[in-house]
C-alpha cells in the first residue's frame, strides 16, 4: 500500500503510465471515433472544427457533419491532441489551426463564431504571433 501510495504521488493520479501504454497501442492515431447512428464513425483531428459540451452531451462540429455525442466535454478534452485542440471557453474547445478571427468575445473558427471566456482569452492571445499597433 505504501509503495502505491508513493507511485501516485510521483505520477499524479497513478494513470499516466497506462494512458501512455494505451496511446502507443493506438491502429488509428489521426481520428477520433464517435458512436453515430448505432456505428462508430471516424472523425479524422483535421476535420473537427470545434465542440460544445452540454452537461452529459458534446455536440462535434466537423467540415462534413455535426454529430451529438453522449459524453462530456472533459473526455474529448483529454483524447484529442492537446497540440492541435484548446479549450477557450468552460463550454468550447476548437481546432487551433481553425481560427481565422479573435476578439475579446469571440472566435471565428471557419464561418461558425465561437464563444471565448475571458480566462481563456488572455491564454489564447498570449499564444499567437501577432502584429499590429495596439497590444492587447
Amino acid at each position: 500500500m505504501k509503495e502505491l501510495l508513493e507511485e501516485i504521488r510521483e505520477n499524479g493520479n497513478g494513470n499516466s503510465k497506462l494512458e501512455a501504454s494505451q496511446e502507443e497501442k493506438l491502429l488509428i492515431k489521426d481520428a477520433i471515433f464517435v458512436r453515430f447512428e448505432g456505428n462508430l464513425v471516424k472523425v479524422k483531428y483535421d476535420d473537427i472544427l470545434w465542440l460544445k459540451g452540454d452537461g452529459n452531451y458534446t455536440t462535434l462540429v466537423s467540415r462534413h457533419s455535426v454529430f451529438s455525442v453522449r459524453n462530456i466535454l472533459k473526455d474529448f478534452e483529454t483524447a484529442l491532441p492537446a497540440d492541435r485542440f484548446m479549450r477557450i471557453h468552460k463550454s468550447y474547445i476548437v481546432q487551433v489551426s481553425e481560427i481565422n478571427a479573435i476578439n475579446t468575445r469571440e472566435i471565428k473558427v471557419a464561418s461558425d463564431l465561437v464563444p471565448v471566456g475571458r480566462t481563456y482569452y488572455h491564454e489564447l492571445v498570449n499564444g499567437i504571433q501577432k502584429l499590429g499597433n495596439h497590444p492587447d
